[in-house]
């Protein structure tokens, strides 16, 4: 009788773990991929879809999909001084990577955000003219 009673919390407590370390799991496969993303980013002579490229790539590897992607600053145009501080955040909704009980994460997001300074900012498209 003892046990009856027992059981269904103890699943529930169960499944409730997994879907926590699972969501753990998610949170530093979508970190790993914002660092990949923003080392890309803050390089002069790379171009923001080479940074979403390497994006795609680790999540792909992570098996996430169904994420966003925002910079700041939104465009590489707009980093005008080497060692501007430049952020890559990549969220993706729980929905799309929970494994079972997502019922008490239900509307949430995982997000993860890096911030590192620009190592160069890219070249101007102004050409220095001395006539």
């Amino acid at each position: 009788m003892e046990f009856a009673v027992i059981l269904p919390p103890m699943i529930l407590i169960l499944l409730v773990s997994l879907e926590i370390t699972h969501g753990f799991t998610v949170q530093h496969a979508l970190q790993e991929a914002a660092m990949n993303g923003c080392r890309i980013y803050t390089l002069g002579d790379k171009t923001q879809a080479d940074a979403e490229a390497m994006i795609e790539r680790s999540l792909d590897e992570a098996g996430i999909s169904g994420y966003t992607i925002r910079y700041d600053p939104p465009v590489k145009a707009d980093i005008v001084a080497d060692l501007q501080p430049v952020t890559v955040t990549v969220t993706v909704p729980y929905s799309e990577v929970g494994v079972g009980v997502q019922w008490f994460l239900a509307g949430s997001d995982l997000s993860a955000a890096i911030t590192l300074p620009v190592d160069s900012p890219p070249p101007s498209d102004e050409s220095d003219d001395d006539d």
